[in-house]
């Protein structure tokens, strides 16, 4: 597959990266159809760091993707084939004290796609857990006019 990825301070470029593995119990595989461009993005673009953590070249940027669900692993029972989705880039453990409260955000074992831990989604494809394919609406309430 496709990717984009940061080889240098202010360089990019559109290399080949692995398939992503088909998905195992509770995971999905999504094709990713658009990702904003985040600060931190445009940081480690153009100073090759953020917040102090430099970028380890090359890497593949992206934490603000959407897409459409490719393939469902087992036990998977909230998401369908072709389900559009918006991706959480936070891989939490679900086990630690916070997890269990839902607290998510503050998991002591956190990994960031998008940043200096794994890549990110300016990618055609990712097999991410389940629980971070959030599904959106095919539709989106009407507003009545007065």
């Amino acid at each position: 597959m496709q990717s984009v990825q940061l080889v240098a301070e202010r360089r990019v470029e559109v290399r080949p990266m692995p398939d992503p593995p088909e998905p195992g119990p509770g995971e999905v595989t999504v094709r990713v159809r658009a990702v904003g461009i985040c600060g931190s993005d445009m940081h480690y673009y153009l100073e090759g760091s953020c917040a102090g953590y430099p970028a380890k070249f090359p890497c593949v940027l992206g934490h603000e993707p959407a897409g459409e669900v490719a393939a469902v692993g087992a036990g998977v029972e909230n998401l369908r084939t072709g389900a559009r989705v918006a991706i959480e880039p936070a891989l939490t453990c679900g086990r630690c004290e916070y997890c269990r409260a839902g607290r998510y955000n503050l998991c002591e074992s956190v990994v960031f796609m998008g940043g200096v831990q794994t890549h990110g989604l300016l990618r055609e494809w990712a097999t991410i857990p389940a629980a971070n394919a959030v599904p959106i609406p095919d539709a989106l309430p009407s507003r009545r006019r007065r």
